[in-house]
């Protein structure tokens, strides 16, 4: 009797996947400020006006896809945890493996949800109450670890460790993953993470991390070179302006019409200097380039990251992802990852400075990482405090 209601609910529900499916590809493709009605329509093959009476506006859509993405994260760690068949992994020396196969998961079969996850979770580090769920899609992955350590000694405390680790690894697993040196570096970090506390790492094994990351400084060089060259006049104060704009809104702010009315420039002189939005996109990351790198610099190991250099170093991977030219700038943002802090890190975890290069960049990418969280969670502005805390449990429990 109900039959034909029931294939029509069948057929709507099917037509509202395709729809949902359509803003996720375009945001794996465009990146969510690239992800309007028309895009998806476009995308979906239907009109604006059928995915408004199916979804509703923009920002039911967006909510649309992190439902979808919970549902598929679910399924995702669901088949992951069943590989382990029993298996207790850390007694079983899995644990570094595990991670790395999860990281490459999520850079291969499970793309498009990485990309889109992390395109999620930077937008909700700058405006948290426009998308009051990305936490609840972040936990999926927490849950995960949680439910595979839970046998495990201090196992919640190690599954936030890594999920934490995981949430600032992912992007640049996504970018990075073909190079061998970079999934080289990745797994000695891995390693070093997980390594007791206790245990020094042999000292060949230091060596071998630090050559992987003078080696990932050859495919950036000449790229980075061309951007410590400073542009001057009205093109320098371009750039600043630009870089202001990407810092405050992220990359999908940016147009000549925003950049002209930032800089009280004429669209045409925008135009002049940065003729095309790729343009105005490399000289905007160019510039940030050039602070990060002054303030590594000033630090001298006393000021840990910020929430900005967080959110900016996340973009950056995910603009290499769709850009190949942004490729040097993610590639030396991961390679450096702990380079202004690592005195100071080195002397909270109670190592000598330079003994152990791989534990700290471990740590720090860890702490990167729940720092993006506090951020999505809407938090704090500057999160080191509370990740001090969060960690320096982890590293000083036995």
């Amino acid at each position: 009797m109900n039959a034909p209601a029931d294939r029509t609910a069948i057929r709507n529900a099917e037509a509202n996947i395709t729809i949902v499916d359509a803003a996720r590809m375009v945001i794996a493709e465009r990146g969510l400020a690239g992800m309007s009605m028309r895009t998806v329509a476009e995308q979906a093959d239907m009109s604006v006006g059928s995915i408004s009476y199916r979804i509703g506006d923009r920002a039911a859509l967006v909510a649309a896809v992190i439902d979808r993405e919970m549902a598929l994260a679910d399924v995702a760690a669901q088949k992951f945890l069943a590989r382990l068949d029993g298996i207790e992994p850390v007694m079983a020396g899995l644990l570094p493996d595990l991670v790395g196969a999860w990281l490459d998961l999520l850079a291969g079969e499970q793309r498009i949800s990485a990309i889109v996850t992390c395109e999620l979770a930077l937008f909700a580090s700058r405006m948290p109450e426009t998308v009051p769920d990305v936490p609840r899609l972040l936990d999926r992955s927490a849950a995960m670890w949680r439910t595979m350590l839970q046998a495990s000694p201090d196992g919640d405390r190690l599954a936030d460790a890594i999920h934490a680790y995981c949430l600032d690894e992912r992007p640049f697993s996504i970018a990075l993953g073909d190079m061998a040196d970079y999934r080289l570096l990745r797994q000695s970090t891995i390693r070093a993470l997980l390594r007791n506390p206790g245990e020094a790492p042999a000292p060949a094994a230091s060596q071998w991390h630090m050559a992987l990351v003078d080696r990932l400084a050859g495919p950036s060089a000449e790229a980075l070179y061309a951007a410590d060259i400073i542009p001057q006049g009205a093109k320098a104060a371009l750039a600043d302006h630009i870089a202001d704009l990407i810092i405050a809104d992220g990359v999908g702010a940016l147009s000549h019409r925003a950049v002209a009315q930032a800089s009280g420039m004429a669209a045409s002189s925008v135009a002049h200097h940065f003729p095309t939005h790729r343009d105005i996109v490399f000289g905007g990351v160019e510039a940030i380039y050039r602070r990060m790198r002054v303030d590594i610099r000033a630090s001298n190991g006393t000021a840990p990251g910020s929430g900005t250099i967080i959110q900016l170093t996340h973009e950056s991977a995910l603009l290499a992802n769709r850009n190949p030219a942004f490729l040097p700038f993610a590639i030396d943002m991961r390679r450096r990852r702990a380079e202004n802090v690592h005195m100071q890190v080195a002397q909270w975890i109670g190592v000598p400075v330079d003994s152990d290069r791989a534990r700290v960049q471990a740590i720090v990418i860890a702490l990167i990482g729940h720092g993006l969280e506090i951020l999505v969670r809407g938090a704090l502005a500057e999160p080191f405090v509370d990740m001090s805390r969060y960690f320096s449990g982890y590293e000083h429990s036995s």
